[in-house]
This record gives C-alpha cells, structure tokens and sequence, in this order.
C-alpha cells in the first residue's frame, strides 16, 4: 500500500487536497491555536501574501477557509474553500477574495 492510499484511509479528502504543493506554497504567518468555545481548539493559518485564512479542526480533521472576525471564524462557502484549497497561493490579495470577505464582514454588521 503506498502512503498516499494510507493516508487517504486516514485523513479527510478536505485534508490531502491541500497537503503538499497547494499547502506548502504559501507563507504561514504560523499556526495559532484559538478556543472559541470550552473543550473546542481549532488551529487558524494566514498566508502573509495572499492574506487567505484557514482552520483546522482537529476533533474532526477537516480544514477549511474562513473570514476571521474579532471574535470568531465565519466558515466560507465549501465552493470557495474547496477552491483555496486546491489553488496554489496567488502571491498577493486577489480581488474576488476581497470581495467575498466585504460581503461577509457586511451581512455580519446588518444582523
């Protein structure tokens, strides 16, 4: 069996999909262990260039991208994280991305 079908019995598809290339080819600002919630840890990465949030949750080994707000983590939709996690790191903010965050940060504010 080679690691990859190991690893794939292993982890979350969400997981392998940005393992490697895609994941590596970032700028990690580090790996802030955040608990938003008692007994719920999750793990935030930025990427310093493109600005791109994601968490892992290691209670269910799913990584997946966000909005990050003052005092929480808004999932973004599984389209745009399946995306991000598939895409090598664009090397500085893209406009779409910044659009789809403004969208968020103002449904947030009319609530």
């Amino acid at each position: 069996m080679s690691l990859t079908v190991a690893l794939r019995e292993l982890l979350p598809l969400e997981l392998l999909a940005m393992d490697g290339d895609s994941w590596n080819s970032h700028s990690w600002s580090g790996g802030r262990r955040v608990q938003l919630e008692p007994g719920k840890s999750l793990i935030q990465h930025r990427c310093s260039r493109c600005g791109r949030d994601f968490v892992d949750d290691p209670r269910t080994g799913e990584r997946y991208a966000v909005y990050v707000s003052i005092f929480s983590f808004k999932k973004l939709p599984e389209s745009i994280s399946k995306r991000w996690l598939g895409e090598l790191c664009p090397g500085g903010p893209v406009a779409d991305d910044v659009r789809v965050r403004g969208q968020l940060s103002e449904s947030r504010s009319a609530k």
